[in-house]
């Protein structure tokens, strides 16, 4: 679309990050910590680059408050917390009751970081005069699939997207502008990357290169019955590995929590109470007024003239917009520009669409970008919210709001009576219940890590007092006291008997499947195909023949490829190997041929690739030697 209105984008895409060692360290820990799938998907939600939007807290002051600065450029806790939140609350959503408080730490240096990798870029474009121009930002929003509706740009789409994130176009059009300019960087530097033509070469023919080859595989878990531990190594086993069996310390704990979904609970709130609510936050109920217009656009007077003359004798407006109009956006609409409220167009536009009435036709408006011929077709009043209908949602605001003042005064008579009570007492005055958990060890990830630390503390533990105040996320905490513990324990044979004996058998028949795959190997190669078919047939084996693969195929295991594509090139007769391809396969591989089939598509898209990592690589330095030339500091305590 042609502009006619200030232009803003939302940025969904990826923002430039650079993950520092002390975050990486954080990240690490954090997988350590959580088993199987969730640690992954923890790292992943953690690392991934973080969106733009953010909507500002209800009941904050932080604008003035400094969490880091790069020499005289300042970060506001405001804008940290813009970008903080909702992230925080993308990773509490997808990770439920397996989010806690040490989430927060690694999400708070990731997010500050890349704050100010963002400023840094920001200085160094412009010390480097780079800028984005009005046509660029008009170019990109006009294609954005964020704001288009049916294949067209959609004003009214693109309002409330912008509204319902909590930006006013001032504030998103410098956004968007700055990242803009960031990324003319980076494309400059994937430019200026090159590769020499004997590098390339190198690396296509191995990228290209095909493989044929079929393989047997053997498991270790099909051959278990054909093998047996007996009752003496099993027993020596069992001797020789005694400090491997054993029950580790266990022990069960008392505790009472207080968390703010109770103590919002507690709380009430006056109709009247209410009702100034309401009125102090008026602003947050009311629609203003919007309007509904159609325009032509004209870069010349003369041909502007032209059309409104058209207009004046009973031309249509919507045929005479697709006929002249110079709003590309538009005019296939009929310059149907949808509903808008004020400060979306340009002044002179503005100004005049809300002086007319419905029905009106406009002279000709300038504008920076031209003349607009202005037909106003709807005038939609602006509306508040009654009181009765955000009843319940100023209730929520104000529960809240009180509840978490009401924690903070509760956490500390928490702490207090912990100090100088027993549980029961705690209990009985703040009106907590005491529960009671299962037995758990230190390796336990059924609790939340605090509590399992605090649990095995000497204070705890050994002393039998109180815990401190654990603080599980900023509106639960919890005060433990040990129930009762048991000591480590050594396993006794009978308890250990079948676990030791089916681990023998195991590796009995990893090492049997181990013998069939080298006797397949030792035969094929002496072309004793008799010797071959018999141990295929009395083990039920078949060959799965692959085929012309290259390294990147689905047809088969990646392990099972990269194993293929390591052995040595057949000279005149297949190449067979017999592989271990893990504690509980074996293999057999049958390689007849290598082949490299280039093509200048594959170069192309190699090239492609290779150029983009040494670009990154490029930029990662350059952050690093921005870094270091300028002052940072981050104040930890106020993130």
């Amino acid at each position: 679309m042609f502009i006619i209105f200030v232009f803003h984008y939302l940025n969904f895409d990826a923002c430039l990050t650079s993950i520092n060692p002390p975050l990486i360290i954080m990240l690490s820990s954090i997988k350590n910590k959580t088993k199987g799938w969730v640690a992954y998907l923890i790292v992943g939600l953690i690392t991934v680059p973080f969106a733009l939007f953010g909507i500002n807290e209800y009941f904050t002051g932080t604008s003035n408050v400094v969490v880091a600065s790069i020499d005289d450029d300042e970060i506001s806790k405001e804008e940290f917390l813009a970008e903080f939140n909702p992230q925080k609350r993308r990773l509490q959503k997808n990770l439920a009751e397996k989010y806690n408080t040490d989430f927060d730490t690694v999400l708070k240096q990731s997010i500050i970081n890349q704050m100010i990798d963002k400023r840094l870029l920001d200085q160094l474009a412009e010390s480097m005069s780079h800028a984005t121009s009005v046509s660029e930002l008009n170019a990109i929003i006009q294609t954005n699939d964020l704001f288009q509706d049916e294949g067209r740009f959609s004003l009214e789409k693109y309002k409330n997207l912008l509204r319902l994130n909590g930006y006013t176009p001032s504030e998103y059009e410098s956004v968007r502008s700055k990242e803009l300019t960031q990324n003319q960087i980076k494309y400059n530097l994937l430019d200026s990357a090159f590769m020499l033509p004997s590098q390339l070469e190198k690396l296509q023919n191995l990228n290209d290169q095909q493989r044929e080859f079929s393989y047997i595989k053997l498991s270790a878990d099909d051959y278990t019955s054909k093998v047996n531990a007996d009752e003496k190594s099993v027993e020596d086993y069992y001797n020789n590995q005694k400090e491997s069996f054993f029950t580790p310390e266990q022990t069960k704990i008392e505790f009472v929590e207080l968390s703010l979904a109770e103590v919002a609970r507690t709380i009430g709130v006056t109709n009247d109470e209410l009702l100034g609510i309401y009125e102090d936050e008026q602003a947050r109920f009311t629609t203003e007024e919007e309007r509904q217009a159609q325009h032509i656009l004209l870069t010349t007077q003369e041909n502007a003239n032209k059309v409104l003359d058209l207009l004046n004798k009973g031309g249509d407006f919507s045929k005479l917009a697709a006929q002249y109009s110079q709003d590309t956006g538009s005019k296939d609409t009929g310059g149907d520009l949808g509903l808008f409220g004020r400060g979306v167009m340009v002044g002179a536009f503005e100004e005049s669409a809300f002086s007319m009435q419905e029905g009106d036709l406009s002279g000709l408006v300038k504008s920076e970008f031209g003349y607009h011929i202005i037909k106003l077709n709807k005038i939609q009043a602006g509306t508040v919210k009654s009181f009765d209908s955000v009843k319940s949602e100023l209730t929520q605001l104000y529960t809240e709001s009180q509840a978490q003042k009401d924690l903070y005064n509760l956490r500390e008579q928490l702490a207090n009576l912990a100090y100088e009570a027993n549980l029961e007492e705690v209990s009985s005055q703040m009106s907590l219940k005491i529960n009671t958990s299962d037995f758990f060890d230190r390796d336990s990830t059924k609790l939340d890590a605090k509590i399992v630390a605090a649990a095995f503390s000497d204070v705890v533990l050994n002393k039998g007092e109180n815990s401190e105040v654990l603080e599980l996320d900023k509106n639960r905490f919890v005060v433990i006291h040990l129930k009762q513990k048991l000591p480590q324990r050594q396993k006794t044979f009978k308890e250990v008997k079948g676990e030791i004996n089916t681990h023998l058998t195991g590796l009995l028949a990893k090492t049997f499947v181990d013998n069939i795959a080298t006797q397949i190997v030792t035969s094929s190669k002496v072309g004793d195909l008799k010797s071959v078919d018999q141990l295929m047939s009395k083990n039920s084996l078949k060959w799965e023949a692959i085929g012309w693969v290259k390294r990147d195929t689905t047809k088969a295991d990646t392990l099972i490829v990269n194993k293929v594509f390591a052995l040595p090139k057949p000279k005149t007769n297949p190449v067979f190997s017999a592989q271990s391809l893990d504690r509980r396969n074996a293999l057999v591989i049958n390689l007849t041929g290598v082949k490299i089939s280039k093509s200048k598509a594959s170069k192309a898209n190699l090239e492609k690739v290779l150029l983009g990592f040494e670009s990154n690589e490029i930029f990662v330095n350059i952050f690093q030697t921005l870094r270091a030339k300028a002052e940072i500091k981050v104040f930890n305590t106020k993130l």
